[in-house]
């Protein structure tokens, strides 16, 4: 008999499940990338989030159901497993599957065999199983609201996604890669964003993840006055949320600094400071209100 051994556990520490072109998520993404990677690429891969569908249809969607299973099941209908039988299944948000479910999936994976809604017949599958959650599962277990046999059994390898803060290095590809997508969705006359606004993004926590960036990006080439993104687009929410430590660190490193990188500092955080209201902007720094956009243009802010 077919055993199910080749399972994936991929677990973030924040929710990454956001779309990034074409519906893909960002887990799916890699879950992709493992099936593409393997010797199942030429079959099918099929993804499924337990989070968006009731009990009774993410059973059917899972195992499949007979004609007359239940009330508009007006004919037999093969499940997911079956449907990537030989490829691989990606069980999205598996932490919000309901208990029933749970103890159906476990039974699939202990004997391979599947039985559709309303059948008593078994269907023998062969599939590569690749969970993925933003939940704490071993949290649920304590809570019983995830089996506990059925966590040590798809925790076959795990593949822990960092929070975007933990990986602000990546910030300036996202970034690109939102920006040539908004761009495109909106018809935007935007060519580029600034390295300025980029190193302010760099020291925001985004709580919101990924997400939230694709969001701020797409909200700068909405509101763009120009077509180049600075600093003074980005966001009230997030300028005035940004992480305290960079306005410190830059007092702190002034010496060493020419006038003109002081001067241009000095700008950034006075306008991340008014959530980037230059008329509050130039009061603060003494300047007329036309010296401050002279001086944003200057500096590609």
């Amino acid at each position: 008999m077919r055993e199910i051994k080749e399972m994936a556990c991929i677990q973030s520490t924040k929710t990454q499940s956001l779309n990034l072109r074409n519906g893909f998520t960002l887990m799916e993404l890699l879950a992709r990338a493992i099936h593409d990677n393997s010797p199942r690429s030429r079959e099918l891969f099929k993804p499924v989030n337990c989070a968006g569908l009731t009990e009774t249809l993410l059973e059917s969607e899972l195992f499949g159901h007979v004609k007359g299973a239940f009330t508009g099941a007006a004919g037999d209908r093969k499940g997911l497993f079956e449907i990537a039988d030989k490829g691989t299944l990606l069980l999205d948000e598996i932490g919000d599957m309901a208990p029933v479910c749970q103890a159906k999936l476990l039974r699939v994976l202990e004997d391979g065999i599947i039985i559709p809604v309303g059948s008593n017949k078994p269907v023998v599958v062969n599939v590569r199983v690749i969970s993925a959650t933003n939940q704490d599962l071993t949290k649920l277990i304590e809570e019983k609201k995830f089996r506990q046999d059925l966590y040590f059994r798809i925790k076959g390898v795990s593949i822990p996604l960092p929070r975007l803060s933990d990986r602000s290095e990546d910030i300036p590809a996202l970034a690109e890669f939102f920006l040539k997508e908004a761009i495109s969705e909106t018809g935007s006359k935007v060519t580029g964003i600034t390295d300025s606004a980029i190193d302010v993004l760099k020291t925001y926590d985004w709580p919101g993840n990924i997400r939230q960036l694709k969001n701020c990006i797409r909200t700068m080439v909405v509101m763009a006055e120009s077509e180049s993104l600075g600093v003074c687009d980005i966001p009230p929410d997030i300028s005035r949320r940004r992480q305290l430590g960079a306005g410190v660190k830059a007092a702190k490193d002034l010496s060493g600094m020419s006038l003109n990188e002081i001067e241009k500092q000095a700008i950034i955080d006075t306008l991340n400071r008014t959530g980037n209201n230059r008329e509050k902007a130039a009061k603060i720094l003494g300047i007329g209100e036309r010296t401050l956009y002279r001086k944003i243009k200057e500096y590609n802010l």
